[in-house]
């Protein structure tokens, strides 16, 4: 599966960069596990968890820590070429793209850096897609661009800790980063509420979403 893309002209980088990685702060993924900790801690909460990323024994180790039925979305990859509705499609089949049928009652969607490669008509879509799959109170969490350049694909995020991550850029190439405001990204997911909002060294914005009412 797949998910997020924006037309947009490759950025002119000089230098190309290379692959590598670095470590962030995610201060806002600390605070949902440390919440997750303590209603596990206090009814033995059994937790639904979608992770849009393609499978990860980094990711399914840390959340082994909680009682949880732990879904792989696998759609990261391929938000960028997702069709964009138009008179050539004048529908996108949200559950042909991300299957949802089996993934009910959601208590997290791992979202990543997915939201910065899907088209911006196409996120109001995803989130009421998304929010049809899950309880409510369920959160979602996003690192989204805030200036320049981004890479020309998704990073691969590993978590160190509950405060720490390893993100790797996998490719070369840079593309332009679509950097949308949290007042247009709540308003293109209405379901949906920025809790918490944490801008890091690294220019990305990290985000903590909950479904809207709770």
């Amino acid at each position: 599966m797949a998910l997020f893309a924006k037309p947009r002209a490759p950025a002119q980088v000089s230098q190309p960069a290379q692959p590598a990685s670095s470590e962030l702060g995610c201060p806002a993924f600390a605070s949902l596990v440390e919440t997750m900790d303590a209603r596990q801690e206090k009814d033995d909460t059994k937790f639904a968890i979608l992770d849009l990323a393609r499978a990860s024994g980094n990711h399914i180790e840390f959340f082994s820590r909680f009682r949880c039925k732990y879904h792989i979305g696998d759609v990261l990859g391929a938000m960028e070429s997702w069709p964009v509705p138009g008179e050539d499609t004048p529908v996108v089949d949200m559950e042909t793209l991300l299957p949802l049928h089996h993934a009910r009652g959601l208590d997290l969607v791992l979202a990543w850096d997915g939201l910065n490669y899907l088209h911006p008509e196409l996120l109001p879509l995803l989130s009421s897609h998304l929010a049809a799959s899950c309880k409510p109170g369920a959160w979602l969490h996003a690192f989204v661009y805030t200036r320049g350049d981004m890479p020309a694909r998704p990073l691969r995020f590993d978590i160190l800790s509950p405060d720490r991550m390893r993100c790797t850029r996998l490719v070369d190439d840079m593309v332009g980063a679509p950097c949308p405001p949290q007042r247009v990204l709540e308003s293109r997911m209405p379901e949906y509420r920025a809790v918490q909002s944490r801008l890091l060294q690294n220019g990305l914005q990290e985000y903590l979403f909950q479904i809207s009412g709770s």
